[in-house]
């Protein structure tokens, strides 16, 4: 599986933040991927210029899944919600599953990560007490709506929050 996000820029440019698989590693005797969020861009959304950006890296050896990048627009910037985790076990320890991080860029292609800006993480109990994962931004109306996955990527259910003022305005 893989994900991608597209936007298309004021200028008529298509930018897309992509899942790369960088390797697999055997963890506890289980093959487990490490992907991270590349950038391609396009001026017709069909022909792709790929030159291996990283949008989105590792922050140190044991994270090892970068997913599901949500980029939007706003006051000039460009702000992505994206989901990390962990290689080692994140499936049974929640502290190694699935949060929400948070990056700002200038030009949608070189990112500054900033996860503490986040805004969310698990709850304290219930169905988003082990991980929120998979982030999606919609803009509504006046607000901006945060959807996301819950506790077994999701298999718990999904549910939506408002974006807070300091990432929104």
């Amino acid at each position: 599986s893989g994900s991608s996000c597209v936007l298309i820029d004021d200028n008529g440019v298509w930018k897309n933040w992509y899942l790369s698989c960088t390797e697999w590693r055997e963890i506890n005797g289980r093959a487990e991927p490490r992907y991270h969020l590349k950038y391609a861009e396009s001026l017709d959304g069909i022909n792709w210029r790929r030159n291996g950006h990283i949008a989105i890296d590792y922050k140190n050896d044991r994270e090892a899944g970068i997913v599901k990048a949500s980029v939007f627009k706003h006051s000039g910037l460009y702000k992505m919600l994206f989901a990390y985790r962990n290689f080692a076990n994140y499936r049974t320890d929640t502290d190694n599953s699935y949060r929400i991080g948070y990056a700002e860029s200038e030009n949608g292609i070189d990112w500054n990560r900033q996860d503490q800006l986040a805004g969310i993480t698990v709850s304290n109990e219930g169905w988003d007490s082990f991980m929120v994962t998979y982030p999606h931004v919609v803009s509504y109306r006046d607000g901006l709506y945060l959807f996301y996955n819950g506790n077994g990527f999701g298999e718990s259910g999904f549910g939506y929050a408002v974006l807070d003022a300091d990432l929104s305005e």
